[in-house]
């Protein structure tokens, strides 16, 4: 489920682009006034300034915004991931958002694939949420990192779960990953680079936006990621990491020694931990598409 638009599609996307933009900017009116009238009367305030973000991290803005652009089979895709980290640096609980089409379910991984297409058309029914390869570092292009406080931390808890229980849509050009991502930026007070304003029929690559975003806040380029801290899996995940590690001890080629077996059994551990990890979204199945 794509974020950009390839020259392959233009053909596609002009067809429809009339009756679109008119569309569209129906549904992004509604967007906006169904957002705002929720922050109204929300407990915690989503509309006041928030105050001025860092890009280090301190004991008072020890909570993470990580704005990151990754890899997939057609465009990419941008999505934030948000938690708290401990004075290593390691991340205690985190939560990970992205606009796409919905669609996909338990026993239906691909169906999303129906409304990705006709998004190149019209608005299509979108869905915020983690999708499969966002914990998957092999894929990440781009991350800008920032810290906040708790203060900012709690109303962009409130902010991100007012905007997924909207009946969001989702346009490959007009509301897509990327404008979702932006939304997220303008509403921490970030520097929102220029042409993310010229038109939202304007959108630039996954990489591309993360990159710029990064660059007009002074971020600093190759950041490295942040680790899961010691026990911080729930129970149920670390249980299903430690089941799958006994199983890959138990298929060991005979032969194996003591040792290479335990290092298998730890990079299993590894991996089963960074692919499930993610507080709220562990029971939400992976997406095999991108948005």
């Amino acid at each position: 489920m794509p974020c950009g638009l390839p020259n392959a599609l233009n053909m596609l996307v002009g067809l429809g682009l009339a009756a679109s933009i008119l569309q569209s900017a129906t549904v992004s009116a509604q967007t906006i006034g169904e957002v705002s009238s929720s922050q109204d009367s929300s407990p915690v305030s989503t509309t006041a300034p928030l105050a001025t973000h860092s890009n280090r991290y301190s004991p008072r803005n020890h909570f993470f915004v990580e704005f990151r652009a990754r890899n997939a089979a057609s465009y990419g895709h941008v999505y934030v991931m948000y938690g708290e980290a401990n004075a290593r640096h390691e991340v205690i609980r985190s939560e990970i958002a992205g606009l796409g089409p919905a669609g996909d379910a338990a026993n239906c991984l691909n169906c999303s694939v129906y409304n990705w297409t006709i998004g190149h058309l019209i608005p299509v029914p979108g869905e915020i949420g983690a999708t499969n390869y966002d914990r998957e570092e092999q894929y990440v292009l781009a991350r800008y990192r920032i810290w906040i406080d708790a203060a900012q931390y709690k109303r962009l808890v409130a902010y991100i779960k007012e905007r997924k229980a909207d009946k969001t849509q989702w346009h490959a050009m007009f509301n897509n990953c990327v404008m979702f991502g932006r939304d997220v930026a303008a509403f921490l007070n970030l520097n929102v680079p220029p042409f993310f304003d010229f038109s939202r029929g304007f959108i630039p690559y996954p990489k591309t936006a993360v990159e710029a975003l990064r660059d007009a806040n002074n971020g600093e380029k190759d950041q490295a990621p942040l680790k899961d801290a010691p026990g911080s899996l729930p129970v149920e995940i670390a249980s299903k990491a430690h089941s799958k590690r006994q199983q890959t001890a138990q298929i060991a080629p005979a032969g194996t020694s003591a040792t290479m077996s335990r290092t298998e059994s730890a990079r299993s551990f590894a991996v089963s931990s960074h692919q499930m990890r993610n507080d709220g979204d562990e029971d939400k199945p992976g997406l095999t598409t991108t948005h």
